[in-house]
């Protein structure tokens, strides 16, 4: 199956282009009668981030049909009914992100009390509420209040400070978790990745009723740079909802990193709501998952003009 999609360079912006290929290849002991799976692999179209095309490829060949879940996000469905012993899925996609012009100084304030408009907001809700790998018996408040060093002055600041904290708290260690690992075991163990750290900003930014969500996607790693990310690029942060700002960026693993260099697939509550594949097989055996993603920035332009 290949499916493309084209969108519109913006007049005026500077954007810097990607290329995402991201494979994943399952090889079983034995055959399977039968694979179903789900993928969260499409990059979103946001403000700031166009697609600019987007193909998927499944081997062994098959239909895969497209649909749009209750975050936003594009799905891709399959099923293989017929005996096989490897299973491979390509997506590649070429991305367009605009540069941020504008500075964390230019922001508009926010303030406490104006974060009581979201309570009532049944749009909020999945964002303020605890979910099963966010809910932990720990008080995240004075929990947080413990943490030090952290700016109370307004909510932009207090999360400013709170990805600083959490980076230097939460120790970054691949393979002491797994991707079902809860808020709780982070809190016990103080080690994780990416996902780990994110679910953590979420649990607490939601504990001080800041609405907050989990964002999947991959992140741009450039020459030097000291980035702490999985081998293989794919890379979550967070999202908060601020008064007069909007959905704004954190990214408590690698904190202070540039906006532009995170491309998004997906919003949910946690990792559960976004795992780039899931799905089950029929068949005796174990299976072998080998994943391989490559994100290349291939340009920096001005767009001169608008194209439909």
């Amino acid at each position: 199956m290949r499916s493309t999609i084209q969108s519109a360079s913006r007049l005026g912006e500077e954007t810097i282009e990607y290329e995402i290929v991201h494979t994943t290849q399952y090889s079983y002991d034995s055959v399977k009668r039968s694979s179903v799976m789900s993928l969260c692999m499409k990059p979103r179209e946001t403000q700031r981030q166009y697609l600019e095309d987007y193909s998927l490829e499944v081997s062994p060949d098959t239909i895969v049909d497209e649909d749009t879940d209750i975050f936003g996000n594009s799905r891709h469905v399959f099923d293989v009914h017929r005996p096989h012993k490897n299973l491979t899925v390509a997506s590649s996609a070429r991305v367009q992100l605009v540069r941020d012009q504008i500075s964390a100084a230019n922001e508009p304030a926010a303030d406490w009390e104006s974060l009581e408009d979201y309570q009532d907001d049944w749009r909020n809700w999945e964002y303020l509420n605890p979910t099963d790998l966010t809910r932990t018996s720990v008080n995240l408040k004075d929990w947080s209040k413990g943490l030090g060093s952290l700016n109370w002055e307004d909510p932009v600041v207090f999360l400013d400070s709170l990805e600083q904290r959490l980076s230097e708290t939460i120790e970054y260690r691949p393979g002491r978790t797994s991707i079902d690992s809860t808020v709780e075991e982070v809190l016990a163990r103080r080690e994780g990745v990416c996902q780990d750290i994110s679910q953590l900003m979420i649990a607490i930014a939601r504990s001080w009723s800041i609405p907050a969500r989990y964002v999947s996607g991959y992140l741009y790693d450039t020459p030097g740079d000291t980035n702490r990310l999985a081998e293989d690029a794919t890379h979550a942060w967070v999202e908060c909802l601020l008064p007069d700002i909007g959905w704004k960026s954190f990214d408590p693993t690698n904190p202070g990193g540039l906006e532009e260099t995170r491309i998004i697939v997906g919003y949910g509550r946690d990792y559960r709501d976004v795992p780039p594949i899931k799905g089950i097989t029929h068949g005796e055996g174990e299976a072998e998952m080998d994943v391989n993603v490559v994100v290349l920035r291939t340009r920096t332009q001005q767009s001169r003009q608008v194209s439909e």
